[in-house]
């Protein structure tokens, strides 16, 4: 797959290189004409985004939508995909927006992308207006965390930090993070937990 890409050009990539690339099993971004590239998500990151998708877009007043892995082009030689974005659009079936269709911006953490999701892209997300920026950790295989920021000044502000998420911006929504995980991850803490009470009943 990698081996199809083509030779960086003199000058670095260019936003029409990216829609010259076919679709692929791999994200690709563009960070000052270099491009980025990083596989697909585990399933659960997958799911977890696909669901709180669903909801972000059954939530959303008229004129709002909610889409995710849609490229959103910075400027010209900068993209991101977001796991979750939340547009300004009724419709957002188009390849790729820029930030100023943008109202939030969701980024779900997989192992290895700590410093890109709490330093890199809301930094990033931060420069160019886009006002709500959430980040959903994952902690083990079935608890989840929610960090919600709004941009203040020109940076991001840290609101809330929680298992459930209610907010009056960028429209009304609450959604309490457990009802995201599919059957199987409850099924699996179901087990642990009950392992857990056996070893405090024998421990007594």
């Amino acid at each position: 797959m990698l081996a199809s890409f083509p030779v960086m050009p003199e000058g670095g990539f260019s936003l029409d290189d990216l829609d010259g690339m076919p679709e692929g099993l791999v994200r690709v971004e563009l960070t000052d004409g270099t491009l980025s590239i990083s596989p697909m998500p585990t399933g659960l990151h997958q799911y977890l985004a696909g669901a709180l998708c669903l909801r972000l877009d059954q939530a959303a007043p008229p004129g709002i939508g909610a889409t995710w892995g849609t490229e959103i082009r910075l400027d010209a030689s900068l993209t991101r995909i977001p796991d979750v974005v939340v547009l300004r659009t009724p419709a957002p079936d188009r390849r790729w927006f820029s930030p100023g269709n943008v109202v939030l911006a969701v980024e779900i953490e997989s192992p290895g992308t700590h410093v890109e999701e709490r330093i890199t892209r809301p930094a990033l997300y931060a420069r160019y207006g886009i006002p709500h920026y959430w980040r959903i950790e994952v902690e083990g295989d079935d608890e989840l965390v929610a960090v919600i920021h709004r941009l203040e000044g020109g940076t991001f502000a840290e609101t809330y930090r929680g298992g459930q998420i209610d907010v009056r911006e960028p429209f009304p929504f609450r959604l309490e993070l457990a009802a995201l995980l599919p059957h199987w991850a409850n099924r699996d803490r179901a087990k642990r937990d009950r392992a857990k009470r056996d070893r405090a009943k024998r421990e007594h």
